[in-house]
């Protein structure tokens, strides 16, 4: 016979055991680089907190090459051809194409083939900027915002694949033209279906901001929802998947 207090370990060591392992974080969607080299630079007496770096991250055919000093955004985002890649350095090559702070800044996110992605330096509408760049030309081939993280990546000859959760900044309001507006955020995303329930998130904005509490409800709607792109050298798609879609008032 077994003892009330056995019987308890024995259902514990069972309920463990039939417990699911922890996942962990999710494996990253980019290809790993061959390798990463990190060179410190001088420290900035004005900006002593700071830790500024070069930092490589080689592939086979190239290496993305970010100088950050320590402020928002790198101070300098470049893609340098495998054979003009022979050292981690502050200074650039000629073969070098830097990105034009025009077109982008922000960080280095990771590589899938012969798209480079860089992220933006701080979040916008709930989300975060990010784009994609062709390995070989330096040319910004598509930028968008994401709420998560891009989750799946894949790669051919000449396009990029790519899943996320989109944020769509609508130049209108669902909570003062509710139709209207939708009908415009459906011709520009492709979503389909009703409107989602943004009353909630447009209260509790009210409450927040109480002084500006009847200008809130014509705050431009931003939307999120899954989708898939697919970019290439010759434009760009984007897909809904389904799924619910979220919605909120802009900043």
């Amino acid at each position: 016979m077994i003892r009330t207090k056995d019987a308890a370990i024995v259902l514990l060591i069972a309920s463990l055991a039939a417990a699911p392992a922890f996942a962990g974080p999710a494996a990253s969607p980019f290809d790993p680089p061959l390798k990463t080299v990190r060179v410190p630079l001088p420290k900035d007496k004005d900006n002593p907190q700071s830790k500024p770096k070069v930092t490589c991250a080689y592939f086979r055919d190239f290496m993305v090459k970010e100088i950050d000093l320590g402020e928002v955004d790198a101070e300098q985002l470049s893609i340098v051809p495998a054979a003009a890649a022979k050292a981690c350095q502050r200074a650039n090559v000629p073969a070098e194409r830097v990105v034009s702070a025009d077109g982008w800044s922000g960080y280095f996110e990771g590589v899938k083939g012969g798209f480079v992605v860089f992220s933006a330096g701080d979040g916008w509408n709930g989300g975060m900027g990010f784009a994609v760049m062709d390995a070989k030309t330096g040319r910004k081939l598509f930028d968008d915002a994401y709420k998560t993280r891009i989750s799946a990546l894949s790669a051919d000859s000449g396009s990029l694949t790519m899943r996320y959760r989109r944020v769509f900044a609508a130049k209108c309001s669902l909570a003062s033209d509710a139709a209207g507006c939708w009908r415009q955020i459906r011709q520009a995303t492709g979503l389909s279906g009703a409107a989602p329930e943004c009353a909630a998130a447009y209260a509790h904005e009210a409450r927040r901001t109480p002084k500006f509490a009847r200008q809130v409800r014509d705050d431009p709607t931003v939307v999120d929802y899954d989708v898939e792109a697919r970019v290439g050298a010759k434009g760009s798609v984007i897909h809904p998947l389904g799924g619910a879609a979220a919605c909120r008032p802009a900043d």
